[in-house]
């Protein structure tokens, strides 16, 4: 899968996502302290499904009508403990990018929910 990982995702993930064979793009890599409409935007142009922390993606989304990218995935875990990011992030990869497709997905330690993204 191809995905775009918001500032706010650690460093360790990125990695354990790229050795796993996933296709991520970091904006701490590559854009540090853009806005978040600026991130989903960057998500929508390159066809990457958004991997992140801030909650303020779906607002921007469902409330602001900001255009979605292809998917979104939020990550609502406090804190989040490494071994516990990477087994949820493995399922989420494992469950299929058709799945998340057209979803904002909300990832927590009891199992994911989701609701469509509006149209683009």
């Amino acid at each position: 899968m191809r995905w775009l990982a918001d500032e706010n995702i650690p460093r360790a993930t990125i990695v354990h996502l790229r050795e796993r064979g996933e296709d991520v793009l970091a904006i701490a890599e590559t854009q540090p302290g853009v806005p978040d409409e600026q991130v989903i935007e960057i998500a929508r142009v390159t066809g990457r499904i958004l991997l992140s922390f801030d909650r303020d993606h779906g607002d921007l989304i469902f409330s602001r009508a900001v255009r979605p990218p292809q998917a979104v995935v939020y990550l609502r875990l406090e804190p989040p403990l490494p071994h516990v990011l990477n087994a949820l992030l493995a399922a989420v990869v494992e469950s299929g990018e058709a799945v998340l497709q057209g979803q904002f997905t909300v990832v927590t330690r009891q199992g994911m929910r989701q609701r469509a993204l509006p149209a683009p």
